[in-house]
This record gives C-alpha cells, structure tokens and sequence, in this order.
C-alpha cells in the first residue's frame, strides 16, 4: 500500500507527540474502521480493515502522553452503534475514524477528512447498513467543533506533505457522536 497511503506521523520511527499541559484527561478515540466479517475495500489483497488497524495501532503509539481508547485493537467486528456508544461511555476528548478509499476512477487519490454536516459531493453512492439504527445529528456544538477539528487535520497533513482535499462534510454514521468532536479519515485510495 507504500506510504502514500500513511502520513509521516504514521511511519515507523516516528517521534512522539511532546507533552503539552493543556492535553486533555480524556480520551482521544480512534476507530479503526471495518474489522472481523467487514473486510472494507478489497484491492489487489490489500484490506482496508487490516491497514486502518496498523494505522490506529501507529496513531495510539504516536500519541504516547495521550490517553488513547482504541473501538478495536485486533481483527474483530464492531457494530456502527456500538462504536459510538462506547465512544460515549468512554468520554472522548475526540473521535477519529481510520479508513481508506476505493473508486473506480483512478484519477482521485490523496486523503480526504470528512465532519458531519450536508453531502457536499453530488452523485456519489454509498453502502447503507440497514441493520444500524437511526442516529440523529449530533448537537451543533460538536457539530462545529467537528468541523474545527477536520479542518485542523488537513492542515496538518498539508503541512506534513499529504496530498489532501478541503476538509468534507458528510453524514456518516460515524460522524454523530452526541458527546465529542468526530471525523472520518480517508488516508488514501487503495484503487490507485
């Protein structure tokens, strides 16, 4: 998958976050997205599920210092509902969902930050899960500050040499936490 599909950060050797005061006592949780029976995109051998969870694994180790909750640190499933629910219960300081992309078009690529809010693409067609059930936005506070803290993820990937688009908006089930800041990361496209 080569490291265009990981940020710096994520790469082994990487130093540790410094310490700062002002870190928050929650924590940061980070959703390695799919897992178990959810493969995710299937490109060429390479599962989404099984790089989202090195990632995750990189991420937490990176953000020694932090307190870090992982929805998942081996190849299980975990339901929509019970990620955010957990997320809930855990307290989270922010909520980060780790995935990648598959499109047939192999024009597109780079890493895409969604936040909750309106489709802004039109046109594009995703996979329902029927069985989740229905979460209603999250409140306008967290909402904003989901949006605040996309936009600052892109920035840092900018920043860091990641080809990244503007941060997206998006009403993934995933990005409705009631209680914290939440974002979908999208490091790359397996299809390319």
């Amino acid at each position: 998958w080569g490291a265009w599909a990981v940020p710096s950060w994520a790469m082994p050797g990487a130093a540790p976050v410094p310490q700062a005061p002002e870190r928050p006592s929650m924590p940061v949780i980070i959703d390695p997205g799919h897992g178990g029976t959810d493969l995710g995109a299937v490109v060429k051998g390479l599962r989404e599920k099984d790089i989202a969870l090195a990632v995750a694994l990189k991420l937490k180790a990176r953000l020694k210092g932090l307190p870090v909750i992982l929805t998942r640190d081996r190849d299980l499933y975990v339901t929509l509902d019970r990620r955010i629910v957990e997320s809930v219960d855990w307290g989270g300081a922010a909520f980060i969902s780790i995935h990648l992309n598959e499109v047939k078009s192999k024009k597109m690529s780079g890493a895409v930050v969604y936040s909750y809010g309106h489709e802004q693409r039109r046109g594009r067609r995703r996979k329902l899960h029927p069985s989740v059930p229905p979460m209603p936005a999250p409140p306008r506070v967290e909402a904003m500050e989901s949006e605040f803290l996309a936009r600052s993820i892109v920035k840092a990937l900018r920043e860091a040499g990641i080809q990244v688009e503007p941060a997206t908006k998006s009403d993934y089930y995933v990005l409705k936490s009631p209680s914290s800041p939440s974002v979908l990361v999208e490091l790359g496209f397996l299809s390319n």
